[in-house]
């Protein structure tokens, strides 16, 4: 068994390192079954695509089915929304931490999963800052190490990351960081634009091109040219622009609605999503061809649940950048803070900066009891010194999260017949599942 030194943070001097070992993977049965494969941590995804580290030809197989990583001593198995599920030692898990000697199935697939001794060092960057990204654990210095190689290139990147965990600032500080600095920076939100406009607003438009269409208009792609466009939320572009959308990437230019002649354009790509972007390839809502010029260098974002270390230095950063308006009459105390650092905080990055704020205004510690994100009871505790408002807003909040969860678990994920127990529509619950960092099985909604 591989000794405490796995998976481990190091400091040569001014040089960081990320020691951790192998992982070895069997395939005991399956059509590719006596394949076997030793990856080097801390972690990779098993699947059918080819990106994937362990590639496996089962076709009841997801694209990315799983992801294994070292941590600490053990093997944790995440299971990436997969079609037919994991199951880990005869469990069907979500996420859960192997044994020495699991087993793992997939689809028709068994595999044997084993830590190996062989130490590896992974080079990490010295930066606890890459534009306004911050952080000092291993996750994050790991990330900086990748955009480190990446601004400089004018590849097209996608970052893959949950709700408030940065993607924006992602892409803001790959492009301060590239020879296009100086250029434009564009962010279109895919999401926050409706059907019937969004080809205009990507491409732009001629005079007279439809009802409304009163001027000749630029769209994003030339807004963007000679800097970087950022394409937020790219899972939500619709299909039948999808095509029109790959032969811009493909060509470099584009073509306004209603014109004839096409313009070329010189941008880069950064695009993101909340979305596994392979799983919509698999259900049919995304182009294949599409997502593989999206993901030259796919750029995942760790939750803030999964790099509580950096807490302490985000609080405080937060609390110097809104203090002043806050009016806070001193820094927040270090007991606060540890609270803070208990708590697993769904809403990530985003959501621990409004706490902060809270805090901050209302002069309101968190306590204890939030760090569990506890139950609803009919028996509640009543703080005096916490404002009225401020404690129905987190009763409220539990309440909530603990419902929508109760439901997701009672119908099997199925978000439809969760929103109908909850008589509200089926939005509502995908936004608390967003929010509080629940999963559902979308595979169920058809």
């Amino acid at each position: 068994m591989a000794d405490e030194t796995t998976a481990t943070l190091i400091q040569d001097g001014q040089a960081f390192k990320l020691r951790t070992h192998k992982i070895r993977i069997d395939v005991v049965a399956g059509p590719d079954r006596g394949a076997s494969a030793e990856l080097p941590g801390p972690e990779a995804r098993v699947g059918t695509a080819k990106e994937c580290a362990l590639v496996l030809k089962d076709g009841a197989v997801s694209r990315h089915h799983l992801s294994v990583r070292i941590e600490g001593s053990a093997i944790r198995v995440i299971d990436a929304g997969s079609r037919n599920g994991t199951i880990l030692d005869g469990l069907r898990v979500h996420d859960a931490y192997a044994r020495p000697d699991s087993e793992i199935v997939l689809g028709a697939t068994t595999l044997h999963l084993r830590m190996l001794d062989d130490v590896v060092e992974l080079p990490l960057s010295s930066r606890e800052r890459f534009g306004g990204l911050l952080g000092r654990s291993a996750v994050m210095r790991r990330l900086f190490a990748l955009l480190e190689r990446v601004a400089p290139t004018d590849a097209t990147l996608l970052v893959e990351g949950e709700s408030g965990t940065g993607k924006e600032l992602v892409a803001e500080a790959v492009h301060d960081a590239s020879a296009r600095a100086a250029g434009p920076f564009v962010v279109f939100d895919c999401s926050a634009v409706s059907a019937t406009l969004i080809e205009s607003e990507l491409f732009g438009h001629v005079r007279g091109a439809y009802t409304g269409a009163v001027a000749d208009r630029a769209g994003a792609f030339e807004s963007a040219d000679g800097g970087t466009l950022f394409l937020d939320e790219i899972g939500e572009l619709p299909l039948d622009l999808q095509p029109k959308l790959l032969r811009a990437l493909e060509r470099r230019e584009v073509r306004r609605v209603g014109a004839n002649v096409a313009r070329k354009v010189d941008v880069r790509i950064v695009a993101a999503t909340n979305r596994i972007l392979a799983r919509e390839v698999e259900r049919g809502r995304f182009r294949e061809d599409l997502y593989y010029r999206f993901a030259v260098i796919p750029v995942p974002l760790p939750p803030l649940r999964e790099r509580l270390d950096d807490i302490p230095l985000l609080v405080r950063h937060f609390e110097a950048e809104l203090g002043p308006r806050a009016g806070a009459a001193g820094p927040l105390p270090a007991s606060t803070v540890a609270t803070f650092a208990a708590r697993s905080w769904p809403g990530n990055v985003r959501e621990l900066r409004n706490a902060v704020s809270r805090a901050l205004s209302l002069g309101v510690p968190a306590r204890p009891g939030e760090a569990k994100d506890p139950a609803p009871s009919t028996s509640l505790t009543i703080d005096l010194d916490e404002p009225l408002l401020a404690g129905r807003e987190r009763v409220a909040e539990a309440y909530e999260k603990a419902y929508v969860e109760a439901a997701l678990q009672q119908t099997g994920g199925n978000v439809s017949r969760a929103a109908e127990l909850g008589k509200v529509n089926r939005k509502f619950i995908q936004k608390a599942m967003k929010r509080f960092g629940l999963r559902g099985d979308d595979e169920a909604e058809g």
